[in-house]
């Protein structure tokens, strides 16, 4: 979940199959990095800042976990890069 508007969250897509080739617009959060044990990931796997989706909070079965805040700013950065607003 990236952040809340009302009853609408916006999140990013992660993946945990890893394509051959990296784009600039992901970013990966290595099971052996610092804080991999709090996002609730099971392995390797792809923040995709491309792939951005507005659901409904009703949607949400449960949180998996969190992105520690360096992890969050890089997103966050990649983010406007992607977006092209930087």
């Amino acid at each position: 979940m990236l952040t809340t508007k009302g009853d609408d969250v916006i999140i990013l897509g992660i993946f945990s199959k890893i394509p051959d080739e990296f784009r600039d617009s992901w970013i990966k959060i290595d099971e052996v990095g610092p804080n991999f044990g709090v996002t609730g990931l099971k392995k390797t796997s792809i923040i995709k800042t491309g792939k951005i989706a507005v659901i409904h909070r009703s949607l949400i079965r449960k949180e998996l976990g969190h992105l520690s805040q360096e992890l969050l700013q890089r997103v966050k950065k990649t983010l406007l890069k992607t977006l092209e607003i930087e």
